[in-house]
């Protein structure tokens, strides 16, 4: 027979009151039952007799693997080490310790482990029933709850996992709490707290149920740390129990908990309840949703995330990197407001708040509905990237900035260092404000082929100092007219391009007529052009940049080659025998500035080395020394608003000098052949970047006549004359902003007359200097090199005259098989400076 302790609760706990001692022990049948008298202590194991058993005030009962029925407690203590045991029930702060034990309530009512006004820790156990887990509640006579401390254990029960009434606690430590049945609850929460760490806690239904006690305003507290709520068919968590009515709670979702709901809702806040939600660190999926009657405030902060909507929640806030992928969408006249902080993002539209804000990178992506006289604010770097509607102000400051993805309309914007960036290439936004006020950027975008613009249109007044940042397209207008992009009805606001636009092969300025704001054509080239004329202007300097190299060279060859003593300029078998076989290699550098003719001018960056070999051999009769080389050479062009361009030059060729020694005269001859690599990055106006590449071929030839008059004294003279010739094939290429460039086959004749002075200085080491100081003028006789953009001509006038000074110097060893050169100058001409050139190198005799 199994007899069970008189206990008597309600499903609150708090209304029928506890029976005496006197009646505790009238209420167990004597035949199969343990009673502990006040003071009493027992130990049991499992050699004892199975029984049900009673615990008076002060008495105390430790089971070791025992096997028991009904243990129940009053003001008692009991230690459960392993064994089983069918129900128990704890009353008026009693105490239990449980380790390793298993409770299993079969007789389908009430709970397995009750507690009234009483505590217990449950280690290592497990605990079953066919109703109710665990139930903590309180006698009405006490006004302390009771709590139990669940570690490493398992809870499985029909209907109710476990019941936490007024001013109970209930903590799981690496614990399970599993409701079964189709309609079960993980857990109820009435008035009291529940902390889970890396546990887990479902139902059948929802996975928790938060209640509040008749006429008690304790707040619930939920903190979940690395913990599950699921409810299998229904939500997370509900605060629809019993009908109970007002339930408060507080709900902390912390370090990557989750909560699963088989019905997509993880909250439904109704029955008047008063929720705080913050999610911190974890990642949840589903929707909040709040009736009517009751009010929700939600904080995701630290990376947490939402994907699912808030319906009806009073206050959202984003905070620290957090993400919300979904809606907000709050009632009419709820006051609901939504706060963006610090980097946090949401996905998703905005519907009927009362106010937006975003603030320290915070940034949205979706639409705006807001209430009657609802506001907008976007403050210290933040993003919205949306519609906005129906608002009565909008306040963009410090580098905020909304993004329209649709026509827009607000009855005030203020802008303070705030950016308004309407459509983009592809789509056109018309932004209707009543009035405009403070300091703002408008990034707008202008197709002028099509007459297709964003417009910006103030219906009432507009104040302040505003900036328009446009974009146009890379090709030319169809037509000279005037594009209109903004109409301003009054006030004295001030509107200024933050440069001249970009479109095509030219440029647009603004015309602020009448109440209408236009881009006005003009005769500046475009960013693009000036790259492009840039380039296709660079191949001359490019080309006799690496010449004077090889006509440095060939200089050197001439200026004592080989270390014999050449002062009286004898013929002889020796002076002969100094043109010997050389290798060599050379490092050169130079920079121009280029004033183009477009008023765009650029700062031209040269590199490269060259590598070659010559020898003697008999040409015509004649001693001559001819050689060849290879070279390769990078140039970088810098040009304005940070547009760069490089070309890549690979170059080969041949030369050869012929020196009558007795005369002195000589002629240099060079010639060779590059390949061309050009590339081209530029920054338009709007800031956009637009790219291009193409590769050609350039031909290259020099020959220079001069006179090496040597005195006496070491010192020498070398007038000379020199004609130079190049030609680079033209090209068709396209910019990827759609400019079309033709570029016209590029040609240079360029003639000089200058002289070398120089001296031969013997050291006592039986080395040699030779200083040197080479003047000369040249000039470009071509007029006209041709580039076609966009259908425009652009011719690129290269003649000009310039004066060239070089500095050298020349150490030939005492070995006499190795020379060291070098040199170092410039030139100043009308549309062409070369700020400075150097070069450095050295050959080997043999």
């Amino acid at each position: 027979m199994r007899t069970t302790p008189s206990f008597k609760f309600d499903i609150l706990g708090n209304k029928w009151g506890i029976p005496s001692f006197t009646l505790l022990m009238l209420s167990v049948s004597a035949t199969h039952a343990g009673v502990l008298n006040p003071g009493q202590s027992q130990t049991i194991d499992s050699t004892t007799p199975f029984e049900s058993w009673t615990l008076n005030p002060g008495s105390e009962l430790i089971a070791n693997d025992a096997l028991t029925g009904d243990i129940g407690a009053v003001g008692a203590t009991l230690v459960v080490n392993g064994g089983s045991n069918q129900q128990i029930g704890l009353e008026r702060l009693s105490v239990m310790n449980m380790v390793g034990g298993t409770v299993e309530n079969t007789s389908g009512s009430g709970a397995a482990i009750r507690l009234a006004s009483s505590s217990a820790q449950i280690t290592n156990s497990t605990v079953t029933s066919n109703a109710t887990g665990l139930l903590l509640t309180r006698n009405i006579q006490d006004q302390s709850g009771s709590s139990v401390k669940l570690v490493n254990s398992t809870v499985t029960a029909s209907s109710v996992g476990a019941q936490v009434n007024g001013l109970g606690v209930l903590d799981l430590i690496d614990s399970t709490i599993n409701a079964t049945g189709a309609t079960s609850d993980g857990v109820r929460l009435l008035n009291g707290s529940l902390s889970a760490i890396n546990s887990s806690i479902s139902g059948g239904d929802a996975g928790l149920r938060i209640g509040s006690e008749p006429a008690r305003g304790e707040v619930s507290t939920v903190v979940l740390d690395n913990s599950r709520i699921e409810g299998r068919t229904g939500p997370a968590i509900s605060t629809s129990l019993l009908n109970l009515q007002g339930a408060k709670a507080s709900i902390y979702v912390l370090n990557g908990s989750t909560l699963v709901a088989g019905n997509g809702n993880i909250f439904e806040i109704n029955n008047g309840a008063t929720v705080g939600l913050t999610v911190d660190r974890s990642s949840l999926v589903g929707n909040v949703v709040v009736d009517s009657g009751s009010t929700a405030s939600t904080r995701f902060q630290n990376g947490a995330s939402l994907t699912g909507n808030l319906q009806n929640v009073v206050q959202v806030t984003l905070d620290t990197q957090s993400i919300m992928t979904g809606d907000v969408l709050a009632q009419a006249g709820s006051g609901a407001a939504v706060m963006i902080d610090n980097g946090a993002v949401l996905k998703g539209n905005v519907n009927k708040v009362l106010s937006l804000s975003l603030d320290h990178g915070g940034s949205m992506t979706g639409d705006v509905m807001t209430d009657i006289a609802g506001t907008v604010v976007l403050d210290n770097g933040s993003t919205l990237t949306g519609r906005i509607d129906n608002s009565t102000a909008v306040q963009i400051s410090n580098a905020g900035q909304w993004v329209t993805t649709g026509n827009s309309s607000v009855q005030n914007l203020a802008l303070e260092a705030g950016v308004v960036r309407l459509g983009d290439k592809d789509a056109f936004h018309q932004l209707d404000v009543e009035n405009l006020s403070g300091k703002g950027i408008f990034i707008m975008h202008a197709d002028v082929d099509i007459d297709r613009t964003d417009f910006l249109n103030v219906t009432k007044s507009a104040s302040g100092e505003h900036t328009l940042q446009v974009t146009a397209s890379g090709t030319n207008p169809a037509s000279p007219d005037v594009v209109k992009i903004g109409n301003i009805a009054g006030g004295d606001a001030s509107f200024a391009l933050s440069g001249l636009v970009d479109a095509g092969s030219r440029t647009y300025g603004l015309l602020r007529e009448g109440e209408g704001l236009f881009l006005q054509p003009n005769q500046t080239v475009s960013t693009s052009t000036n790259a492009v004329l840039a380039i296709a202007g660079s191949a001359p300097s490019i080309l006799y940049g690496e010449m004077t190299t090889l006509n440095s060279r060939l200089g050197d060859r001439r200026l004592g080659s080989g270390g014999e003593d050449t002062s009286t300029m004898a013929r002889s078998d020796a002076s002969v025998k100094n043109l010997s076989n050389s290798v060599w290699m050379r490092t050169y550098g130079n920079q121009y500035n280029v004033a183009n003719a477009y008023g765009g001018g650029y700062t031209q960056n040269q590199q490269g080395f060259a590598l070659g070999a010559d020898t003697q051999a008999q040409l015509g009769g004649q001693q001559w020394l001819i050689g060849a080389f290879v070279g390769s050479g990078r140039t970088d062009i810098d040009l304005k608003n940070g547009s760069t361009a490089t070309v890549d030059s690979l170059n080969a060729g041949i030369y050869g000098t012929l020196l009558d020694i007795a005369s002195g005269m000589y002629v240099d001859v060079v010639g060779k052949v590059n390949q061309f690599d050009n590339k081209a990055k530029v920054t338009m106006s709007d800031g956009t970047r637009s790219k291009g590449n193409y590769k050609n071929l350039g031909v290259s030839a020099t020959v220079e006549v001069g006179k090496h008059i040597r005195f006496d004294n070491g010192n020498f003279i070398e007038p000379f004359a020199q004609v130079g010739l190049a030609a680079v094939e033209g090209k068709q290429y396209r910019m990827d902003n759609d400019l079309e460039v033709d570029a016209d086959a590029a040609r240079s004749l360029l003639g000089k007359v200058g002289m070398t002075v120089g001296r031969e200085i013997a050291l006592d080491n039986g080395s040699k200097l030779q200083p040197r100081v080479r003047m000369a003028i040249g000039h470009e006789f071509v007029k006209s090199n041709d580039v076609q953009v966009n259908d425009d001509d652009f011719n690129s006038d290269p003649s000009s005259t310039s004066l060239e000074y070089t500095v050298g110097m020349n150490w030939i060893p005492a070995q006499k098989n190795w020379q060291v050169y070098g040199e170092l100058g410039g030139s100043k001409g009308n549309t062409i400076d070369q700020n400075w050139s150097g070069s450095v190198g050295l050959s080997y005799n043999f």
